[in-house]
């Protein structure tokens, strides 16, 4: 199955009450809307990984002007391909920039997930996890790693992933590929090639003395005021 990827952050938007857009037209995945049997024999979700080695936070005062992942990461190259495939499945080139996996948003994961931080941990369960069953599956099913199947058979299996109802035997590993995508989106949009994907130009300097805010920008925050049955202050009280 395919969609654009402008289908799979309209998807992710509507999931996450995000307003994503401006995407391209190449092949992605999303959700179907209807749940089917896998077509294969599923194997068990792993019982147990390997538990994060004791280590730091960035503390109460990173130093921002000089950022660091001050924790040891934890994917290994072959997780690391994995991850880097499925972005380039799940979030492919378009005209506007290359594949997620190509412009490397495995690194984001990896520093993501090696965080000693509760969310971090609990997303690094779900991803070590969903790797290492999708390896299982793929070697059940074609005799060797998810890496080394045919572009056919990645799609038969990550189609199996993106149900919004699975069955009792895929739910944690349709729960991984819903975190993971989740992911893939965030760690795309902090790279400058998803910020412009977007159109995000940031904080823009302005010559000479402050303007002060456009009559559009007015006219919103005086919408936005009344909405919550407030008044805008008078001039002489504002700063």
């Amino acid at each position: 199955m395919t969609f654009t990827r402008r289908t799979t952050l309209q998807w992710f938007a509507t999931a996450t009450a995000l307003s994503i857009a401006h995407r391209g037209v190449a092949a992605a995945v999303a959700p179907q809307a209807t749940a089917a049997p896998p077509p294969f024999k599923v194997v068990e979700w792993p019982a147990s990984i390997t538990p994060l080695s004791a280590t730091k936070g960035y503390g109460r005062d990173p130093d921002l002007t000089a950022p660091k992942v001050p924790w040891p990461l934890t994917l290994t190259r072959p997780q690391r391909a994995t991850v880097d495939m499925l972005g380039d499945m799940i979030l492919p080139a378009d005209g506007a920039s290359p594949g997620a996996g190509t412009l490397g948003v495995g690194a984001f994961i990896d520093e993501w997930i090696s965080a000693p931080y509760p969310q971090q941990q609990e997303d690094r369960a779900k991803v070590i996890a969903g790797l290492a069953w999708m390896d299982a599956q793929s070697r059940v099913l074609h005799g060797g790693a998810f890496t080394a199947a045919t572009a056919a058979q990645r799609a038969t299996l990550l189609d199996a992933l993106t149900v919004e109802t699975p069955g009792a035997a895929m739910v944690q590993p349709v729960a991984f590929m819903d975190r993971l995508r989740n992911l893939f989106v965030l760690g795309f949009y902090s790279l400058p090639e998803g910020k412009a994907d977007m159109g995000y130009i940031g904080d823009q300097p302005t010559e000479g003395p402050y303007p002060g805010p456009t009559a559009e920008a007015q006219a919103h925050f005086a919408a936005l005021l009344a909405s919550l049955k407030l008044s805008m202050p008078p001039a002489s009280s504002r700063v």
